[in-house]
């Protein structure tokens, strides 16, 4: 997975892009109903969601006001090509009059899919800097969790635990903080660690993760399957918005129950408001 830049020599930059392309062992018509459709949407991606298929059709997402948006679909090939608008970008998917665009591309391979994602119209300078960075680190997470989903949960309804806090100090300290002995407890037992590799620790309130590092970006990212919580995606971001650290920590689960759930949420709620407050 990767980030491009373009360029033509002897000319102004050209929009940035960031690509990336990820192998998912599901059926491609799998893959294109988690794209499109508003229930399978909600599985991975946004809290919320409605959709209206077609060219010139809509997808509307939702993390809660004001994180939410509607995408124009412009490309609308089944199996095959969805390109839509971007909803975020400044002045309802453009700024500097650039409309930013989504493109998944679809290819499939037996019961497997190549899904390759071209998110295009990023500009220069530090106007889109923040945006830029944000998507790029984004989709890396995103697009795991779709993965995760299709391939361990395909079907199951998700329940998300959202925990998010601004900080000011620096990421890394952030990241200390948080995932240290007084935080989380977890920095100890994925230090050096790779993608793939499995782990365990147990936060000071007691609960128990465990299971395979997938995303490891010190400072900024950690994301891992947590066995415990059937198989459950946890997310840990830390990332500068604004020129100050935001904390994000997310967990998708399935089949999980909801008092469990917001027993986890209130760990977190509670961790982060004695940590950073």
């Amino acid at each position: 997975m990767n980030a491009t830049n373009a360029q033509s020599p002897g000319t102004e930059a050209a929009p940035r892009s960031v690509e990336k392309v990820m192998e998912i062992k599901a059926p491609v018509e799998a893959v294109w109903k988690a794209l499109t459709e508003a229930d399978e949407l909600t599985r991975w991606f946004p809290l919320q969601a409605k959709a209206t298929p077609g060219v010139g059709g809509k997808i509307w997402v939702s993390w809660g006001a004001p994180i939410e948006g509607e995408s124009e679909i412009q490309i609308w090939e089944p199996n095959r090509r969805l390109k839509t608008t971007w909803p975020f970008a400044e002045g309802h998917g453009t700024m500097g009059g650039v409309v930013l665009t989504v493109d998944y591309l679809l290819e499939a391979k037996g019961g497997t899919t190549t899904l390759r994602l071209v998110h295009s119209g990023f500009g220069h300078g530090a106007d889109w800097d923040t945006q830029y960075d944000s998507v790029r680190q984004g989709w890396d997470f995103e697009l795991r969790g779709m993965r995760h989903y299709l391939e361990n949960h395909l079907g199951t309804p998700r329940r998300v635990i959202w925990s998010r806090r601004p900080v000011k100090t620096s990421v890394e300290a952030t990241w200390q903080v948080v995932l240290g002995s007084k935080g989380l407890g977890a920095l100890a037992a994925i230090q050096g660690a790779k993608s793939g590799a499995a782990y365990a620790f147990t936060s000071p309130e007691g609960t128990h993760y465990e299971g395979k590092l997938d995303l490891f970006n010190p400072p900024k990212q950690f994301s891992a399957t947590v066995a415990g919580l059937n198989n459950a995606y946890l997310l840990i971001q830390a990332e500068a918005c604004g020129g100050a650290p935001e904390v994000w920590m997310w967990m998708n689960t399935y089949g999980v129950a909801e008092e469990v759930c917001r027993r986890v949420q209130g760990e977190w709620d509670g961790m982060l408001a004695r940590l950073l407050t």
